[in-house]
């Protein structure tokens, strides 16, 4: 298990290949260590043996694999993630906890993503940049992908914690004009936007399921 720190209150143990596990988010509070995702595979969280308030990013297996071995004081899940683990209390609105605050986030990339915001510094967005990715090309529903970039440009946040991104920052300025341009490309009559992927061609999306 390899953590790393991002400031006093925010670090996270680094995402692996194998098995496929995302980026385990921890943030210490006055109530408690909070966690945004917790991984897959028991090496992932050796040490993790208290009891958390727990955010889920979405449901797949690399962000949520570890649910049952993990002590929750609290989950907060997205309704299409509890139909995937069975439990939590479903978040469908705008959340706060102090100066904590869960919000759902359009995602191309799968449905039901909840983003963690921290302080007004960092915001944890998970896989919710990413798209999904089919017969070499990145795949975009251009309304998902507006609203996106609705709430994203609403968070007062500068920076975002994206899972499986290498140092897990990236600026969300940065991150936005991405997807502004992105949105851009899209036809008329049509709800999907098809980017083929090139090699070397780094961007926000540059992530399989």
């Amino acid at each position: 298990m390899s953590v790393m720190t991002i400031d006093d209150r925010i670090s996270y143990i680094v995402a692996s290949d194998d098995p496929l596990s995302a980026d385990i988010g921890m943030i210490r509070t006055d109530g408690g260590i909070w966690l945004y995702d917790v991984g897959n595979g028991e090496k992932r969280i050796s040490g993790l043996t208290d009891s958390y308030h727990i955010v889920l990013s979405h449901f797949h297996a690399d962000h949520t694999g570890n649910i049952d071995r993990v002590r929750a004081k609290e989950l907060y899940v997205s309704g299409e993630t509890f139909r995937h683990v069975h439990k939590g209390t479903v978040v469908d609105a705008d959340l706060y906890f102090g100066d904590l605050h869960i919000f759902p986030l359009p995602s191309c990339h799968a449905k039901g993503c909840l983003g963690l915001e921290v302080g007004e510094t960092y915001a944890f967005v998970g896989d919710g940049l990413y798209c999904r990715v089919r017969d070499g090309y990145y795949l975009y529903n251009a309304q998902l992908l507006k609203e996106e970039i609705e709430v994203l440009s609403a968070l007062k946040s500068p920076w975002l914690l994206v899972s499986h991104f290498p140092g897990l920052i990236r600026k969300k300025d940065e991150a936005l004009a991405e997807l502004k341009t992105i949105y851009q490309m899209r036809a008329k009559n049509t709800t999907e936007i098809r980017l083929p992927i090139e090699p070397k061609r780094e961007r926000v999306s540059d992530k399989k399921e």
